[in-house]
């Protein structure tokens, strides 16, 4: 995965900032972070901060980023430095992540989906619950079980997966950010009930599944035809629970 994200580097904040396709993901996944004023937030998975950054903006007190990737970590940190928000981003392979304090929550926006063993899934779980502090929300966007590739590729959003194949209890799957040039990337889906039993075994609880939302600018500017795709075959999903 490092390596992966180290030759997407910048492509990936180009793809946030003008593909149709995160537009639903941001406002589905500040709605279910909610209010964070005074609340400490360690983000999984940061990438170059574009998440991080948006936590701190909304009003967390205390905000780190860990990402696996040094290019990504290094785009984050000199956009740290270009404008100080006072946050901290750290290299570090989160199935492997030590405890770096106890935060309020703790959020992966597309980790999950990068486990390519159930044991693997276990350990960023468990990396997740281990940073918590007793009550504390984990929550994650991964890639929804039930996507069906033969129904759609999702390239209208600025994302095409171009194949699946099922093995070892996962698919593993093939798909690229369409940027220019396009970025290709590998990920894998889970089934749910391969999250269900993981995130149990490392002591979570209240397990909730959580569609995306398309936000009423989202529908005014590109039409409610536009996202029926989105809608009815999804690739997305954001699941939240609680230590």
């Amino acid at each position: 995965m490092a390596e992966q994200y180290d030759n997407v580097g910048s492509k990936y904040e180009q793809f946030k900032n003008t593909a149709p396709l995160p537009i639903p993901e941001r406002h589905t996944f500040l709605k279910l972070v909610g209010d964070l004023r005074g609340k400490s937030v360690l983000d999984l998975a940061c990438g170059a901060g574009h998440y991080t950054r948006m936590l701190k903006e909304h009003g967390a007190e205390r905000v780190e980023g860990v990402d696996i990737s040094p290019e990504m970590v290094q785009l984050a940190r000199g956009k740290e430095q270009e404008q100080r928000q006072g946050i901290q981003y750290h290299v570090s392979d989160a199935a492997a992540l030590p405890r770096l304090g106890g935060f309020d929550l703790v959020t992966a926006v597309y980790l999950l989906n990068y486990a390519s063993t159930r044991d693997e899934l276990l350990r960023m779980c468990r990396s997740a619950h281990t940073n918590l502090e007793a009550g504390g929300r984990f929550i994650a966007v991964t890639i929804d079980p039930q996507f069906d590739l033969s129904r759609s590729n999702w390239a209208k959003y600025g994302f095409e997966v171009l194949s699946e194949r099922y093995e070892n209890g996962r698919h593993v799957c093939q798909a690229r950010f369409l940027t220019e040039p396009p970025a290709p990337i590998e990920y894998f889906r889970w089934p749910a009930a391969t999250y269900e039993s993981v995130l149990a075994e490392a002591g979570f609880r209240e397990l909730t599944w959580h569609p995306f939302e398309i936000p009423a600018e989202a529908l005014a500017r590109f039409g409610e035809a536009f996202w029926r795709e989105y809608q009815e075959n999804p690739l997305l999903i954001a699941l939240s629970c609680r230590k």
